[in-house]
């Protein structure tokens, strides 16, 4: 395809490589609506279409158009691609009659079910149990009423980060399609127009009095590289995340730092692990690609479903969650973030 830089909406343009994305119909937002959340600019996928891509810029839909004759849109990688090996489509039935490829795809018309395409344009359709949503970042079903890819990212490209459109003040970090849900620091605010937290509220514009910001014009990065006092240690939580430290040089003022994605701070090992491996009472499911987090102190029969940050409790006889594996199971597992055998 080539592109026509004087109307993006003409007849295509050359977009770079791969990725999945499931369309959908139902979608309760459209691309000026997704354009709204995004500081950056670029193409995003239709909800409506997935044969069809749009161009943000300054947080407006500035341009749209339509891939080739059997031609679909990844969003991850923005590029036009087959539809015989690509999952795109706002039906399973249409997706696996044209994929040419066997695999397992998500109803975008209902989280509970999930289909089988034998790669020769047939197709069985398999529900969830009762009480389950089909997670398609890791193919089963899993405990929670929320919906793991539905979410504003399917649609946008990847590792960036977007205004909650549920959640004024709040953010969704971009990863592989899926939404991971984050918030600013405490009375701080996520400002989508220009990608930062800051002290004023956008969703009100009012200011909360917080001085608490690290350039003086009541904006901080995200995440917010701010200052605090040092202890003896030349690594320190920031008390605040689970992926946030400072970095001292003396017992006087420390640099913020954080993890790498997907990675949390151990303050005991003075380096970022995994996860599973430590127990942290903040929030575990900002900058990692948890679809479900344990919560600590509460024997692993609490977690939260990570892109809303809704919280959920096992039950009896399923008493514990299994965070590595996402459900709830009989024995309650080994993690740390469940306590000992004695349940603390």
């Amino acid at each position: 395809m080539q592109h026509n830089s004087q109307a993006f909406h003409s007849k295509g343009i050359v977009l770079a490589a791969a990725c999945l994305m499931l369309a959908s119909q139902s979608a309760g937002y459209t691309m000026q609506d997704m354009c709204a959340q995004w500081s950056g600019n670029g193409y995003i996928g239709n909800p409506s279409d997935c044969t069809s891509w749009g161009y943000c810029k300054a947080q407006q839909l500035v341009g749209y158009g339509t891939c080739g004759a059997n031609l679909v849109y990844e969003s991850k990688s923005q590029t036009c691609q087959p539809a015989s090996t690509t999952a795109c489509s706002t039906s399973v039935q249409k997706t696996c009659s044209a994929l040419k490829t066997t695999g397992f795809v998500a109803d975008p018309t209902d989280c509970t079910k999930y289909a089988y395409c034998f790669g020769n344009g047939q197709s069985q359709t398999v529900s969830c149990p009762t009480g389950q949503t089909y997670a398609a970042n890791n193919n089963t079903c899993v405990w929670g009423p929320s919906c793991a890819q539905d979410s504003i990212c399917r649609f946008m490209p990847n590792n960036i980060f977007v205004g909650d459109p549920q959640n004024c003040g709040q953010y969704l970090h971009c990863i592989n399609g899926y939404g991971v849900w984050g918030s600013c620091p405490t009375d701080l605010y996520y400002n989508a127009a220009i990608g930062v937290c800051q002290k004023t509220n956008p969703c009100t514009d009012t200011d909360n009095g917080n001085n608490n910001n690290n350039n003086g014009d009541g904006n901080s990065a995200l995440p917010p590289s701010t200052i605090s006092t040092c202890t003896a240690e030349k690594f320190q939580s920031d008390g605040q995340t689970c992926y946030g430290f400072y970095y001292c040089k003396s017992e006087s003022q420390g640099i913020w730092g954080s993890c790498p994605f997907g990675l949390e701070f151990s303050s005991e090992n003075q380096t970022c692990v995994s996860p599973a491996s430590l127990v942290c009472e903040h929030d575990r499911c900002a900058n990692t690609n948890l679809t479900y987090a344990a919560v600590a102190g509460t024997n692993c029969q609490e977690y939260r479903y990570c892109p809303s940050g809704d919280k959920a409790y096992c039950k009896a006889p399923y008493s514990y969650f299994d965070e590595i594996n996402g459900v709830c199971v009989q024995k309650k597992p080994t993690y740390p973030i469940c306590g000992d055998d004695d349940g603390n």
